[in-house]
């Protein structure tokens, strides 16, 4: 399995997005990855996060969303991180803004690492230490680097 860090590449992060509602940031995300040639048709990405929220919201607690979605667009995973200091409304489960979201879209045939990754992730985030070590980061390089410690440590 590749780490999260892999996955994840600095033109793929954005540590203060302009968006102001959910479906916004998902948009600008996509945006990023599309920008950085690791999607083909942001329209289709984008078209099925939103249809993935209206199911149930990604936005997990704590100030975090994971929203995901399996594609023919991909033919391995990808990633974007954007951050959003004071927060934006997610419809998270605890109803409180999300700051931190990563943003995973993997390839349709590939539901088991899909599900694994999205647990690696989750699992790294209830670490409130964490959580706060990646809003306080200054640089795309440093959340890299935040998300490598983090794994390394994990084993």
């Amino acid at each position: 399995m590749n780490t999260l860090a892999d996955l994840l590449e600095i033109d793929a992060i954005k540590l203060e997005l302009e968006a102001r509602k959910k479906n916004e940031a998902l948009q600008e995300l996509v945006e990023l990855l599309h920008r950085a040639g690791r999607i083909r048709d942001p329209e289709a990405t984008l078209g099925g996060l939103i249809d993935r929220e209206k199911l149930t919201s990604t936005g997990i607690g704590s100030g975090i969303a994971i929203p995901h979605l399996l594609s023919p667009d991909v033919e391995q995973t990808v990633m974007a991180f954007g951050r959003k200091r004071e927060g934006l409304r997610f419809d998270s489960v605890d109803n409180q803004p999300v700051n931190l979201i990563f943003l995973l879209v993997g390839p349709k045939h590939q539901e088991y690492a899909h599900l694994r990754l999205l647990s690696h992730l989750s699992r790294l985030l209830r670490d409130s230490g964490f959580r706060r070590t990646l809003l306080e980061a200054d640089t795309p390089e440093e959340i890299l680097q935040v998300l490598r410690r983090a794994e390394d440590r994990e084993g």
